[in-house]
């Protein structure tokens, strides 16, 4: 770390010390940031809901598992429609399609990630959004056509 000399008192010097230590963190070189990479697992729940969403799998494509009081799900390649957006990733699954009532999809906002390979990860909060859209065999009805009930799932995710 580099050694400075003032006169200074208060959180100014303080300040000084933690810059120039990141600074010299910052010059170790590209090669400590290209050992990261991209979180590919993600396990997230919040009361009754419990999701694991893996982007990459053994069959190639992204698999994502859902389960509430009500179902217990699980969806892979396709059926996994990911969007990358300006706000992260907004992967949704359709949970349920019942003709003529309703149609039920669930969607999480992920943000981009990079961690460490082989770590054990981090936390973070993500919204998990429940979208119920009405269908009728006369068009759609007066009102809303989307309805939504949001909530922050807390995820743990992992390099694999």
């Amino acid at each position: 770390m580099a050694h400075y000399t003032s006169e200074l008192r208060g959180p100014l010097p303080r300040l000084l010390r933690i810059q120039l230590h990141l600074g010299e963190l910052l010059s170790q070189g590209a090669t400590d940031y290209a050992r990261f990479t991209q979180a590919n697992l993600f396990e997230l729940s919040r009361g009754a809901i419990h999701v694991t969403y893996s982007s990459t799998s053994i069959l190639g494509g992204p698999i994502l598992s859902y389960r509430d009081n009500r179902l217990s799900r699980s969806f892979r390649g396709d059926e996994v429609r990911i969007q990358d957006t300006d706000i992260g990733q907004l992967i949704t699954v359709t949970l349920e399609t019942i003709p003529d009532l309703r149609t039920v999809n669930f969607s999480l906002v992920l943000p981009a990630v990079t961690v460490m390979p082989q770590s054990m990860g981090t936390h973070i909060r993500v919204p998990g959004i429940t979208t119920t859209a009405p269908t009728t065999i006369a068009g759609p009805p007066p009102g809303p056509q989307q309805l939504y009930s949001v909530v922050l799932v807390a995820a743990q995710f992992v390099v694999t």
